[in-house]
């Protein structure tokens, strides 16, 4: 790991466990509910895991998915077949190298395919992650503002350490999020892989 990277996470961790330790301008310690901020962690993965909007991505992107590696399969299995009518038959040499060019052609094709299809099929992840992060800003204000939450950091792993389990509002937001989410019989309400 980069040292660089690694001394501007542990600055940041110092930096918060400063923050939440220092007494603030109104006398008040970060993370006591007697005053006026409060602090709370949202996960963005469990969001995504356990709502309605955040599945249906993962079942679209899995659809997806499942639709590439058919195709893969097919591909693969038809070279293998080439392959194979070139191994075990009685050809000329002509034949022979029209049906080698042929199966070289068909690798060639399929790998440029799957590249296409990773390049695309990544794409519409990200576009579905980013529109799904997206519609979390409002639901999140809302949670916040509902519960007097002054800040909301987000738990990262290896750098958010979270020792009050209480502090976590991501089933608040799940919540909140499902019960914004238009009926399921909407089409609209079905994220676009």
């Amino acid at each position: 790991m980069n040292s660089k990277k690694v001394a501007k996470g542990a600055a940041w961790v110092t930096l918060a466990l400063s923050v939440a330790a220092a007494p603030t301008a109104f006398g008040q310690t970060a993370g006591v509910t007697t005053g006026t901020t409060k602090i709370a962690i949202i996960d963005i993965e469990r969001i995504a895991a356990e709502s309605t909007a955040g599945k249906a991505l993962f079942a679209s992107l899995k659809a997806e998915n499942d639709k590439i590696q058919e195709e893969v399969a097919k591909r693969e299995q038809e070279i293998r077949d080439m392959s194979t009518k070139l191994n075990s038959e009685i050809l000329s040499q002509d034949a022979k190298l029209r049906l080698q060019r042929d199966i070289e052609r068909k690798r060639t094709e399929a790998q440029r395919w799957l590249q296409d299809q990773q390049q695309d099929f990544e794409a519409k992840r990200q576009e579905g992650e980013a529109k799904f992060q997206e519609s979390l800003e409002p639901i999140v204000r809302a949670v916040a503002t509902e519960n007097q939450i002054g800040l909301i950091l987000r738990a990262t792993p290896g750098l958010t350490f979270v020792l009050d389990p209480a502090l976590d509002i991501s089933l608040l937001v799940v919540q909140k999020l499902d019960a914004a989410a238009p009926p399921s019989g909407d089409a609209a309400a079905q994220p676009k892989p």
